[in-house]
């Protein structure tokens, strides 16, 4: 399969591909997505784990474990670059906003609206989950 996407951070220090389908695109609005985005909500798309494939910048890949899951980052300019799911490594989560090239589905849902700080106005109908869907 061909690349489908292509991703950097913000210094172009880490550059990768994604060569399989993004899927289950959300909205998050968790402390952890918050801290790590530095946006509420943080937007995200999940896809397979073997389907990403750095292409530039290994070694600037900073991992930070988070208690679910391993956030991956650029050390020389701090971008998000993706989440490593512990429960689940077949899947890795991309932000949005690092993708280049590519167009993944838009969100179909926001979670963990129980934890959306008082600025954040929610202002579309997509399904909310005060956590995770069931």
């Amino acid at each position: 399969m061909g690349t489908l996407f292509t991703a950097s951070c913000l210094c172009k220090g880490v550059e990768f591909s994604i060569n399989r389908p993004l899927h289950s695109t959300r909205f998050c609005h968790c402390e952890n997505c918050r801290k790590f985005a530095g946006v509420s909500p943080a937007a995200w798309a999940m896809g397979e784990a073997k389907g990403l494939k750095v292409a530039k910048g290994e070694q600037l890949v900073g991992r930070f474990n988070s208690g679910r899951g391993i956030r991956s980052f650029c050390q020389n300019c701090g971008s998000a670059v993706w989440f490593e799911s512990i429960d689940f490594p077949e899947i890795v989560g991309i932000p949005l906003g690092v993708i280049d090239t590519g167009a993944p589905p838009p969100p179909e849902m926001r979670l963990w609206v129980s934890s959306k700080p008082d600025w954040c106005t929610i202002l579309d109908t997509l399904p909310q989950y005060e956590q995770g869907p069931d």
